[in-house]
């Protein structure tokens, strides 16, 4: 809960709970409790104005409202009751005034657990603050390929447009103001309730979830020019999906570019129309083939476009800003495929990681990627007991094989394997964590993580092995190995 829906739910119940508890005359108590519930309501107004309205927050605006009809109850109350109250003898008086008392607080209690429970279990939450030296900015903007058509639409005269957003680090006092988590969210909400099945309102939260970048913030001075790494999201997510991870290495000193695949990610707002996720229920590597190439083109074109944004005659704000000789790209399931895709497809790319992604594309080399490379893990992605468990529910509901999941499942392994067998690649993997852990998912709310992988310590291991793993192989810093960091986070093992 935020400041002042904390202090209204403490007045709010303080007033209840004096209502109740505390006997007055009948006139003081009602004038009392007017007053009161008039605070409280203002009090209301103050939190709506000020942190914005959500509707997790009814029952604690509903309590204003409770109090004040204690409070007409109390006044209306006729005396010729009281008086026949009075006459009973003081036993049957004794436990029908326990009986009423046990009631309310029966019911306060219930009341306040679902006033705690709503606006807890679906938080405005905050992220980590980004441990780097340098604040960060971030900005959006649109790129078109006029080479490649769109292959997702009918049209032969679309072109290929994508949305990206910069985060890096950023002249300190500068900018429009914090920049919110997730611009457009109705329409990625949207889009999320084809893949997760999630209403929308559930999260309407989001929009007041703001983050430590400063929109539009003037580049930082303090170095020439910073090291690149683009990020790419998973099939059905979107560029902001690992805002945890992009803001803490835009504070260590990297222009990190996430890129918005289009009609794969939930939805891509582009200035004069939306394109929404186009969801295929396909499976296997052949079948992935074609996306994995579109999406290694789309990271090829945009360090095309980068190249173009660092030419100092451009006269913009990344303009010579750029150390286009140190690039790494990074990315979470497909987009993770695609970061190691890309040690093949393009020698700018220097190192990359896989943040639990199925290594879908051509096929890794006996001898690895030949380039630094780091794989992580989710316990509950690679577990063959997990796997076993899961695959009679799999087979029932998409019809196929358990021939093609084994299959699957042993060319997955093998790929896992081959990419980690030159000297320079690592793989780790994070007890207790799923797919999702790789996100910001699981900051959403305290129901979704699983048990024994806390987001936040999760977050903050993923983080810690990312900076070492650029610093070293894409910067150049020396430093502790990745052996060495990994050996030093809970619950992060190597084989």
């Amino acid at each position: 809960m935020r400041i002042w829906e904390i202090a209204l739910f403490i007045a709010n119940f303080t007033l209840i709970l004096g209502s109740v508890l505390v006997t007055r005359k009948r006139g003081r108590s009602f004038y009392g409790y007017a007053w009161a519930t008039a605070a409280t309501a203002v009090l209301s107004l103050v939190q709506i104005i000020a942190e914005g309205y959500r509707w997790q927050m009814l029952p604690v605006y509903a309590a204003s409202l409770v109090t004040g009809g204690l409070a007409l109850l109390r006044r209306h109350t006729s005396r010729k009751a009281e008086a026949r109250a009075d006459t009973l003898p003081e036993k049957p008086r004794a436990a029908a005034k326990g009986l009423r008392r046990g009631i309310v607080a029966f019911l306060f209690l219930v009341y306040a657990g679902v006033s705690v429970a709503l606006p807890t279990l679906l938080p405005v939450f905050s992220f980590a603050k980004p441990q780097g030296p340098y604040p960060v900015g971030t900005t959006t903007m649109m790129l078109e390929d006029p080479s490649r058509e769109e292959p997702a639409t009918a049209d032969p005269a679309d072109r290929r447009k994508l949305m990206i957003q910069i985060w890096y680090p950023a002249q300190a006092g500068t900018g429009t103001g914090p920049a919110p988590y997730i611009e457009h969210l109705p329409e990625i909400l949207d889009g999320l309730r084809q893949a997760i099945t999630l209403p929308p309102f559930l999260l309407g939260q989001l929009k007041y979830v703001h983050t430590d970048a400063m929109q539009n913030a003037e580049p930082s001075r303090e170095q020439e020019r910073y090291p690149v790494l683009l990020f790419s999201h998973g099939l059905t997510g979107f560029r902001n999906q690992n805002t945890f991870q992009v803001a803490e290495l835009a504070s260590r000193g990297y222009v990190v570019v996430g890129i918005d695949h289009t009609y794969d990610a939930a939805a891509v707002v582009f200035p004069d129309h939306t394109a929404t996720l186009k969801l295929e229920h396909t499976s296997g590597f052949d079948a992935y083939v074609d996306k994995s190439r579109l999406w290694v083109q789309d990271a090829k074109f945009v360090l095309d476009q980068l190249q173009r944004l660092n030419d100092p005659s451009q006269k913009g704000m990344f303009s010579g800003r750029l150390d286009l000789n140190k690039v790494g790209m990074f990315g979470h399931s497909f987009g993770g495929a695609t970061a190691a895709q890309m040690l093949l497809a393009d020698g700018r790319v220097k190192a990359a990681l896989n943040m639990d992604g199925t290594l879908y594309g051509k096929p890794v080399p006996e001898g690895g990627f030949g380039k630094p490379y780091l794989q992580m893990n989710a316990e509950l992605s690679i577990s063959r007991d997990v796997f076993d468990k899961s695959l009679d529910q799999a087979i029932q509901q998409s019809g196929r094989s358990r021939e093609d999941y084994e299959q699957f499942w042993d060319e997955s392994a093998k790929r896992r394997q081959r990419a980690t067998a030159s000297s320079e690649a690592y793989s780790v993997t994070f007890a207790h964590a799923n797919h999702m852990s790789f996100t910001d998912f699981y900051l959403f709310s305290p129901l979704l993580h699983p048990k024994g992988a806390e987001p936040r310590q999760t977050q903050a291991s993923i983080n810690a092995l990312t900076v070492a793993f650029f610093d070293r192989y894409v910067k150049g810093n020396p430093g502790p190995s990745i052996e060495e960091v990994a050996g030093r986070l809970p619950g992060v093992t190597m084989p």
